[in-house]
């Protein structure tokens, strides 16, 4: 499993075809969640890479299957609009991180969660809690890839 981060789906899936051939020059995935048979290995892989619309990580797919209102991690736009006007800058990648970390915790805690933050508000404790959508279509992919362990 590997994140698409900015790089995309296609990209990342030839840097697993790439490392893949350090093993077995044979071995080729053409496309994610499908399983191919190493004859040099011995066992068949697979690929799943994290997206949203091709680009993107965990935290991307977690962004876009929140349950529950997000205020306080949305309002981080307008704090990345201030770093670029003030020649500061922030990937994606690290404002999808922060966004689910805001969203944990000052949007989907209680304060009496937030005295015990650590514990409280972290993901693990955020997925007990019913602040994301495990419903979603955009988790349609990686439950195929996930149930694909059954058939192999």
């Amino acid at each position: 499993m590997v994140d698409a981060d900015n790089k995309g789906v296609q990209e990342r899936l030839t840097l697993v075809n790439e490392s893949l051939k350090t093993f077995d020059g044979a071995l080729c995935i053409e496309r994610v969640n499908q399983w191919v048979d190493s004859q040099t290995l011995g066992v068949k892989v697979s690929c799943h890479i994290l997206n949203v619309d091709g680009y993107g990580e965990l935290e991307t797919l977690l962004r876009s299957i929140k349950n529950r209102d997000s205020t306080f991690a949305d309002c981080l736009a307008a704090w990345e609009e201030c770093l670029r006007g003030n020649n500061k800058e922030i990937t994606n990648k690290e404002l999808d991180k922060f966004w689910v970390q805001i969203y944990q915790r000052y949007d989907s805690c209680s304060k009496k969660e937030k005295k015990q933050a650590g514990r409280k508000c972290d993901l693990k404790a955020s997925l007990e809690k019913d602040i994301w959508d495990f419903s979603s279509p955009r988790l349609d992919e990686l439950k195929f890839f996930l149930k694909s362990f059954d058939t192999i």
